[in-house]
C-alpha cells in the first residue's frame, strides 16, 4: 500500500533532523528500515511525486530548498514552448518541473537507462504528455555499453565503472554499495534529434562522469542549444574547451563566471546570446 501525500514527513520533523544530529542518529536507521513507496507533492510542478521514504529521502527533506541556486536558474532559462532534453532523468523530478516551465505548447525528452530509476521515472510522467521517456544511455556513440548501476538510490548509475566506488555515497548513506553492471543501449543527442527532427533549446546532462562523451555526440545539438545546465565531475579542460569554444558562456547556479576549467565542479551553465 503506498503511503498518500498526507502521510509523508511534516515540516517539523523535517526540521528537527535538520537541526539535530542526535535526532537524525535515531530516525534515519528506522526510516531506511520501513523504506516504501510514498507519495510527495513536487514543490516546482504541483504534481504529485512517487518515490522510496528512505532511499529517495533527500527529494521530501530538503524539498524546494534542494539545489535552490540551481533551481532558481533553470526557471528563468526555461521557456513555455521550449524543447528540452534531459540526459539522465534519475526518478523524474526535475522531468516535471521542465514539463510544468515549457507547458503543453513544448516538449520534454528524458534519456534514463537505469531499471530501479525507470520504475519511479515512468509514474511521475505518466500525467506529462509532453514528455517522452528514452530507455537509453547517452554517449558518444550508438549501440551498446555496460552500464553500472548502484543500489543505494541510483544516483550514482554510470557509463563509467569506477565512478560509484570512487563517491563517498555509501559512508553517507551509512550503507553498504553493490554496484551492478548491465549492457544498456546507448545513443548520441545528434542521432536522436536527426532521427525524430527535434532540436532543444534547453539542455540538462547529469551523467556522473559520462559528460564529456555527451557532449562529444552532441556536436550539431549544440548549435542549436540556448540554454545548457551540466554537472562536471571529470574531464574538466575538455568539457571547458568545448563548451568555450562553441561561445558559451559560462557561469555558477549563483551567475558567478566560470574563467577556468578546474572552476567547473558540480553543476554549471552555459548560454548563449539570442
Amino acid at each position: 500500500m503506498q503511503t498518500t501525500l498526507t502521510n509523508t514527513p511534516s515540516r517539523p520533523f523535517r526540521e528537527g533532523l535538520a537541526a539535530s544530529r542526535l535526532l537524525r542518529s535515531i530516525a534515519l536507521p528506522l526510516l531506511r528500515r520501513i523504506d516504501r513507496p510514498v507519495t510527495i507533492k513536487n514543490p516546482f510542478s504541483g504534481l504529485p511525486f512517487h518515490l522510496l521514504s528512505y532511499t529517495h529521502k533527500g527529494y521530501w527533506f530538503y524539498g524546494k530548498h534542494r539545489e535552490s541556486l540551481t533551481m532558481r536558474r533553470l526557471s528563468q532559462l526555461t521557456r513555455r514552448g521550449d524543447k528540452v532534453f534531459e540526459v539522465g532523468g534519475h526518478i523524474g523530478y526535475l522531468t516535471q518541473f521542465f514539463a510544468h516551465k515549457v507547458g503543453h505548447t513544448g516538449q520534454v525528452h528524458v534519456f534514463e537507462p537505469g531499471q530501479q530509476n525507470q520504475q519511479f521515472l515512468r509514474k511521475n510522467i505518466a500525467r506529462c504528455m509532453q514528455c517522452v521517456h528514452i530507455n537509453a544511455a547517452v554517449s558518444d556513440q550508438t549501440g551498446k555499453a555496460m552500464f553500472y548501476e548502484e543500489n543505494l538510490g541510483g544516483f550514482m548509475n554510470s557509463l563509467e565503472a569506477d565512478f560509484a566506488t570512487s563517491s563517498d555515497i555509501a559512508s553517507a548513506q551509512r550503507s553498504t554499495l553493490k554496484v551492478r553492471a548491465r549492457k544498456v543501449n546507448t545513443i548520441t543527442l545528434d542521432a536522436y534529434a536527426v532521427a525524430h527532427n527535434v532540436w532543444p533549446a534547453v539542455l540538462k546532462i547529469d551523467v556522473e562522469g559520462a559528460e564529456l562523451a555527451v557532449l562529444r555526440g552532441a556536436t550539431k545539438v549544440l548549435q542549436n542549444v540556448r540554454s545548457l545546465m551540466i554537472e562536471v565531475s571529470r574531464n574538466h579542460h575538455k568539457v571547458f574547451d568545448i563548451l568555450d569554444n562553441l561561445g558559451f558562456t559560462l557561469t555558477h547556479p549563483d551567475g558567478t563566471l566560470v574563467s577556468d576549467p578546474m572552476q567547473m565542479n558540480g553543476n554549471v551553465f552555459a548560454t548563449r546570446a539570442t
